[in-house]
């Protein structure tokens, strides 16, 4: 039987990471496919590379992105940029799903040049729960 709703419209970016991502720094170049509200972040040259993100202001309302000289620099950011804040989900058999807030990926919209923006403080966690304690099947 055939459906009549359309199926979610597919966004993709090209992305470079000008130093690649924490343990994949060979890896630079990327394609970020959007699929509400989740996204995946895909190696363009390994397959085997990909990660699933969730914006941060879905997980953390009140998020302060904190980003060095070092990153603006390497986003080609500015105070007028758009950037979209991502943080990668992690889902393990043996443990409730979590995002990674200590270090969430950047992308720069406008040029489309990411990084994994690493903070230097402990504010936020890199295992931050994604569901309350109530909220998990027994």
């Amino acid at each position: 039987m055939a459906s009549n709703v359309p199926s979610p419209q597919r966004v993709t970016y090209h992305l470079e990471f000008p130093n690649g991502i924490p343990a994949f720094e060979s890896e630079r170049r990327f394609r970020l496919t959007d699929r509400e509200p989740l996204l995946f972040l895909e190696s363009e040259n390994n397959k085997e590379v990909s990660f699933l993100l969730l914006p941060v202001a879905l997980i953390d309302s009140d998020y302060r992105l904190s980003l060095t000289a070092e990153d603006r620099a390497l986003l080609n950011a500015s105070a007028e940029s758009r950037l979209l804040c991502l943080a990668v989900l992690t889902a393990a058999e043996d443990s409730p799903p979590t995002a990674n807030l200590l270090a969430p990926v950047v992308v720069n919209l406008d040029c489309g040049r990411a990084v994994q923006a690493v903070r230097s403080d402990s504010v936020y966690s890199h295992k931050h729960l994604l569901l309350a304690d109530e909220a998990l099947c027994s």
